[in-house]
């Protein structure tokens, strides 16, 4: 009899009891563990790397652990031109970066450090231990960015939304897409999270009729270090600061809680890049030129930048463009989470809590502030080549605004379903698990990709990071290697990269007149240029100048007036190639 009654008082624990709620939390942490494993160590999981900007600073972290400060190995002529133009100096041997913003390369630096014996990548390694590390980062946010999404939801609405809208983001996959892809992200999205907390907190301070100054001051602090992750969230910021202004009372108060915040974390940024480039914006500013002077690749290649005539009438036709484009996009840039665009519909409910109502009018205010920065720059060059997972871009903010439009969308359309007073359960639960279906579809594909045979074990086409590693034994230290991707080869050779000039007479001229002190000792040439439309890119289009480079058409007496006269292909297939100033692999390929 004893112990029946101690098995029933274990059952009722697990079902009603205190042990319910960690029975819940060990099921969640049980579920992420599962599929983070699955993504990290499965054949058709993580295969590396496979964004630019994700690269570039990931080495830039890298250089950060070594004690070197926020230096790169990435050469960008329009840096060089910036650099000799407003200051007559170009750092060679320590280039500051004046593209990133800093946030998470000082994230990620110490992990790096940690890892400083698998720095070098060797030949035999199929995935740099190191792009695993930035990846389990970037994991961990976005498990941080779910809780704290979950908190602020829980405080708008209830439990059930809350639990609801959390297990609707575990299932998104784009979040997934983005931790894989090591871009800042989920960094980002934990910190808006916060930011979004911190203002329902103010704004229910507000209805208590307490002081919001200190949680406005918290929610400008969160702003300050989202601006740090990435400069275009300081659009957000704005719409953040025009909602609390109309808001919050008194205004001067406000302003110096909120935009003073912001300022004493952001402004100590903009005087770093002052004095390392006398620009505050430093080079990144030429991103806004994407589409009108050209891609933002040409522009960062080029070594005189086309900056002649630039007005704000131009943007108006790319204005245009991007936002159409962008809302015909924003299922899927919203997760593609079924109840996030409902968001919108939901504008015009009547919330009876006052802090649910009036957050809904901050959340729109800030994504419309969002989709003009995003119109202006451009939702970024999406990658060429991304077999492995759907594109992200790493101008995408849309994310961002997921959870909270996720927790307004679905709160709606359960309001909505309660007033067809359909009550019998089944029915009801069956509901729910259709947006579940739904919206996790794409996970859930995912999911059973990852369990399938196995595809490939790399980034390819274009990366081969074992293949690109063997460039550091060709080199020294001090040695440049001109490439089309510069950040692969920055970040896997472990070497100073130059991205290949616009025309070949300004390689010549880096080469001629030393800019570079006489270091382009190579010039690297992948599929990243191979693989672009013939006619529109290599014949006609940005890479006309190097053409005849890129369809392997240049060897023998067709490279005597160039510096850099012997070649060899590389894997996979040939279809990379590597000249060089001499003959530095005969001797010690394996």
């Amino acid at each position: 009899m004893a112990s029946e009654t101690w098995v029933q008082g274990i059952v009722h624990k697990l079902e009603e009891g205190g042990w319910v709620k960690w029975v819940r939390r060990a099921v969640v942490v049980a579920f992420c563990a599962f599929i983070i494993n699955l993504w990290m160590f499965r054949d058709n999981g993580f295969k590396g790397l496979s964004q630019a900007h994700a690269m570039d600073q990931a080495q830039i972290a890298r250089e950060i652990a070594r004690g070197h400060g926020f230096t790169t190995k990435l050469i960008r002529p329009a840096a060089l031109w910036q650099f000799e133009q407003n200051t007559g100096v170009f750092n060679v041997e320590r280039t500051p970066d004046t593209y990133h913003a800093p946030l998470n390369p000082l994230i990620n630096a110490p992990f790096l450090w940690l890892a400083r014996a698998h720095w070098v990548m060797t030949k035999d390694d199929i995935v740099y231990t190191c792009d695993r590390i930035i990846v389990a980062v970037q994991f961990g946010f976005m498990l941080l960015g779910v809780l704290v999404s979950y908190l602020t939801i829980k405080r708008l609405f209830d439990q059930r939304v809350a639990v609801l809208s959390a297990w609707l983001l575990l299932v998104c996959e784009t979040l997934w897409d983005f931790a894989v892809s090591g871009l800042p992200q989920n960094v980002m999205v934990f910190l808006f999270a916060c930011a979004a907390y911190a203002l329902v907190r103010a704004l229910e301070a507000r209805a208590a009729g307490t002081r919001t100054w200190l949680w406005l001051s918290a929610c400008g602090a969160a702003f300050g270090l989202l601006a740090l992750a990435h400069g275009l969230t300081i659009w957000i910021f704005a719409g953040a600061a025009t909602f609390a202004l109309l808001v919050f009372k008194p205004r001067w108060q406000t302003a110096l809680a909120l935009i003073g915040a912001f300022t004493i974390l952001y402004a100590p940024w903009l005087v770093r890049m002052k004095r390392a480039c006398n620009n505050p914006a430093g080079v990144a500013w030429f991103t806004y030129l994407h589409q009108i002077r050209g891609s933002e690749g040409s522009i960062h290649r080029s070594m005189e930048p086309p900056l002649k005539d630039v007005s704000p009438w131009l943007f108006r036709e790319k204005i245009q463009g991007q936002v159409v484009s962008q809302l015909e996009r924003l299922y899927y840039f919203l997760g593609r989470i079924a109840v996030a665009p409902v968001f919108f519909i939901a504008l015009m409910h009547l919330f009876k809590r006052p802090e649910t109502a009036a957050f809904r009018w901050a959340i729109l205010l800030m994504w419309l502030a969002a989709l003009l920065g995003m119109s202006l720059t451009g939702m970024g060059e999406a990658p060429l080549f991304a077999p492995f997972a759907p594109r992200v871009q790493a101008n995408d903010l849309h994310i961002l605004f997921a959870p909270m439009m996720t927790a307004y969308g679905l709160a709606f359309t359960l309001v909505m379903w309660s007033r067809l007073g359909i009550n019998v359960r089944l029915v009801r639960f069956g509901f729910i698990a259709a947006i579940f279906l739904i919206s996790g579809a794409p996970f859930l594909f995912q999911f059973i990709d990852l369990n399938s045979r196995p595809k490939g074990r790399v980034q390819w086409p274009p990366y081969v990071p074992p293949f690109i590693a063997i460039l550091n034994t060709w080199t020294t230290e001090g040695e440049v290697i001109a490439s089309d991707m510069p950040w692969a080869v920055a970040w896997y050779a472990d070497r100073k990269s130059l991205w290949l000039p616009t025309t070949v007479k300004n390689f010549t001229d880096l080469n001629d007149y030393n800019q570079l002190q006489g270091r382009i000792v190579g010039l690297y040439l992948t599929p990243v240029t191979a693989n672009d439309p013939f006619m529109l890119d290599i014949v006609k289009g940005e890479w006309k100048d190097w053409a005849a480079f890129i369809m392997r058409q240049v060897s023998g007496a067709g490279l005597k007036d160039f510096p850099l006269k012997t070649f060899t292909p590389l894997p996979i297939d040939g279809e990379c190639i590597y000249y060089s100033d001499r003959d530095r692999w005969s001797s010690r390929e394996d």
